[in-house]
């Protein structure tokens, strides 16, 4: 009778120590979800970005683009001046700036370095862009065709990847593409 009891408490503390070692698992298991997800942080804004490399560089800023390498996501700003290109790299979540490249502009077709006085801001050009596709920009860049300025934008959309063209003067939608998910 002694043995049944003593082999009844023996398994009932097994059992009982045992649940208790996987809900003290399952509680890590939560804990560490909630962290993670509290690790998760904002990114910067496209505007934050220029402003931030625009303290790096003087110049007329002509492209944004927002990469992902390794994991690590940052933007890619493009500015250029009469003398000098940059390629100024921001970590997308700190605004720490990783790294600048600079080049000598040797460009001499050039027949005038963009007046930004004439330019919508680059803000300006995002808001279009996302309220004409209902997105959320990723990348921007001014070009320059027969010496008419355009600002092209891509977004993700919550149906797929977007690519809009806007007068960088007047802030007009040139063109509109958007590429569907289920394609």
């Amino acid at each position: 009778m002694k043995k049944k009891l003593m082999i009844g408490v023996l398994s009932a503390g097994l059992i009982l120590g045992g649940a208790l070692a996987v809900g003290a698992t399952n509680k890590d298991k939560q804990d560490s979800t909630a962290q993670k997800v509290s690790d998760i942080k904002e990114m910067i804004t496209v505007e934050e970005a220029k402003q931030i490399a625009l303290g790096k560089a003087d110049g007329v800023v002509e492209g944004i683009e927002l990469d992902q390498h390794k994991g690590n996501h940052y933007y890619e700003v493009e500015i250029e001046n009469e003398r000098k290109d940059f390629d100024i790299y921001i970590d997308a979540y700190t605004g720490e700036v990783l790294s600048v490249e600079e080049d000598d502009d040797n460009d001499d077709d050039r027949d005038q370095v963009v007046s930004a006085q004439n330019l919508i801001p680059h803000q300006e050009a995002i808001e279009i862009a996302e309220k004409a596709v209902n997105g959320k920009v990723t990348e921007i860049n001014l070009d320059e065709d027969d010496n008419q300025y355009h600002y092209e934008l891509e977004l993700k959309t919550n149906k797929g990847e977007a690519e809009v063209e806007l007068d960088a003067v007047t802030g007009k939608v040139l063109e509109l593409e958007i590429d569907d998910l289920e394609d």
